[in-house]
C-alpha cells in the first residue's frame, strides 16, 4: 500500500484573490491598521509561500505584541486567519490545502506548514 501526496498549485487568479481577502481582514481589524505603515506587505500568497511580514508594523506595536514572543504571536495571527482561509480552501474547491509559512520580523524567521481544511 502506498501513499502519496499530490501538490496542488494555485493559480495566480487564486493568488490574488487570497490576497485580497486577507487585505480585506486587515483593514477590518482595527488595532493592525492602526499600527501597519504599509498595508500591501502584511500578510502576502505567492508561488512559494504564505508570508507574513511584519516589518511594516510601528515599532511600538512589535514592541508590545510580537517581540515577547514571537512564536506565540505568529500562531495567534495565523489563528485569527484561518477561518476565513477555510473560506477560501473552500471556495476553491479544495477539502485541504496545505500553505508553507513564513513568518518574517528583523532577523527573526519562523517557517511552518499548516494545513487548512474544511472539514
Amino acid at each position: 500500500m502506498s501513499s502519496f501526496v499530490v501538490m496542488v498549485k494555485l493559480s495566480e487568479e487564486q493568488i490574488f484573490s487570497f490576497n485580497r481577502l486577507m487585505l480585506g481582514w486587515i483593514t477590518e481589524n482595527k488595532h493592525l491598521s492602526k499600527a501597519l505603515t504599509r498595508f500591501d506587505h502584511l500578510i502576502v500568497l505567492n508561488s512559494k509561500a504564505l508570508t507574513f511580514d511584519f516589518n511594516g508594523l510601528s515599532l511600538d506595536y512589535q514592541k508590545k505584541f510580537v517581540l515577547n514572543n514571537f512564536e506565540l504571536y505568529c500562531t495567534s495571527l495565523f489563528l485569527a486567519i484561518k477561518p476565513r482561509m477555510k473560506v477560501f480552501v473552500k471556495n476553491e474547491g479544495f477539502r485541504a490545502y496545505d500553505f508553507h509559512c513564513v513568518f518574517v520580523l528583523g532577523n527573526l524567521r519562523h517557517e511552518r506548514t499548516e494545513k487548512v481544511s474544511t472539514f
